[in-house]
C-alpha cells in the first residue's frame, strides 16, 4: 500500500474516499491527496489497441478550444523551441505544426500512442521512451507542457529536475491537471447518487495517483527549480465524461465562466478549476 506522501514525506492512514477496494488517502501534516495503489511506473498501457481505429473525439474534438486559447497566450506571434511531455496520441503537437516558427517535440512511453501520433496523424517529431533518457541538451527549451500527465506519475521529483535543466531560463513548463477541490467532492457526489459502480468516473483510483490542489503542486514545483508559479484559466474540454451533449457542454463551459470569475473576486484564493499552472524557471 502506497502511503507516503510525495509533498512532504509523512505517512497517511487517513481515508478521505475509497473507489472499490482502493483508498484515497490525505497527508495529516500538508493536506495532499493521493490514491494508495501501486501503479507502475513504466505502465505503457494507457491506450488501448482499438484507438487506431476510433474517431478520438474527446482527445481530439473535445481539446481543440483549450489547445487554441493555449496558443492565443503563449505561442502566436512567437518563436521558439517546444517539448509535449506525455504527448500522448499527438493532438496537441499537431496544433503546433501550424505555427512554422516553433520547432516541436512530442516524448511519450506508450508505443501505441506514439505509433498512432506517427502513423495516422503523420508526426516524425513524437518519439517513444523516457523523455529523461533522451538526451535533450540543458537550456534547450522555451515552454514545456504537461497535459493531464503529473497526476499519473508517482514520483514526479526525478522528472520535474529533468525538465528543469532542460528548460532556458525565464522558460515556462505548463500543466494541466484536476484540481483535488473539484474532484473529490464530484466523486462523493457521484459515489452518494449513482454508488459505486463500474463505468462510472470517480477519481480514477489506479491511474490518477495523485491528485493535487493549488498549495501542494506549488510546494513541488518550488522544490524543483522553479522560481514563480501561477495559475491560469483555459477554456476547458468542450465536452463532460466523453459526451458529445451541447447542453452538457454548455453546463461546463457556465462552469467555467464561473470559476473564473470567483478566482479573480478571491484574488486567487478560491480555484474551483482545473489547474492549469505556469511555472517560470
Amino acid at each position: 500500500m502506497n502511503n507516503k506522501c510525495i509533498i512532504c514525506g509523512h505517512i497517511s492512514e487517513k481515508v478521505v474516499f475509497k473507489e472499490f477496494d482502493i483508498d484515497i488517502l490525505k497527508c495529516p501534516n500538508c493536506g495532499h491527496v493521493f490514491s494508495s495503489y501501486q501503479i507502475n511506473p513504466d505502465f505503457e498501457e494507457f491506450f488501448e489497441r482499438n484507438v487506431m481505429s476510433d474517431e478520438n473525439f474527446w482527445w481530439n474534438e473535445a481539446h481543440k478550444r483549450m489547445y487554441a486559447d493555449f496558443c492565443n497566450r503563449y505561442i502566436n506571434g512567437k518563436n521558439g523551441r517546444l517539448l509535449d511531455v506525455g504527448s500522448g496520441l499527438g493532438y496537441f503537437v499537431k496544433t503546433m505544426a501550424t505555427f512554422p516558427d516553433w520547432q516541436t517535440f512530442g516524448y511519450d512511453i506508450s508505443e501505441i500512442g506514439t505509433e498512432f501520433a506517427r502513423n495516422k496523424l503523420g508526426l516524425d517529431n513524437v518519439f517513444c521512451g523516457k523523455v529523461e533518457e533522451s538526451g535533450f541538451p540543458k537550456n534547450h527549451f522555451d515552454i514545456i507542457t504537461l497535459w493531464d500527465v503529473i497526476e499519473h506519475i508517482p514520483n514526479p521529483d526525478p522528472l520535474l529536475s529533468y525538465l528543469s535543466s532542460t528548460l532556458k531560463d525565464n522558460g515556462i513548463l505548463f500543466v494541466h491537471t484536476p484540481n483535488v477541490h473539484v474532484q473529490l467532492p464530484k466523486a462523493r457526489l457521484k459515489k452518494l447518487f449513482k454508488g459505486m459502480r463500474q463505468g462510472v468516473s470517480y477519481l480514477e483510483a489506479t491511474t490518477h495517483i495523485n491528485i493535487y490542489s493549488m498549495n501542494t503542486i506549488k510546494k513541488l514545483f518550488s522544490r524543483n527549480g522553479f522560481i514563480k508559479v501561477e495559475f491560469v484559466h483555459l477554456y476547458p474540454l468542450q465536452s463532460m465524461n466523453g459526451s458529445k451533449s451541447p447542453l452538457l457542454r454548455s453546463i461546463k463551459n457556465s462552469w467555467f465562466y464561473f470559476s473564473k470569475a470567483l478566482f479573480t473576486a478571491t484574488l486567487g484564493r478560491i480555484n474551483i478549476d482545473n489547474l492549469f499552472m505556469v511555472a517560470v524557471k
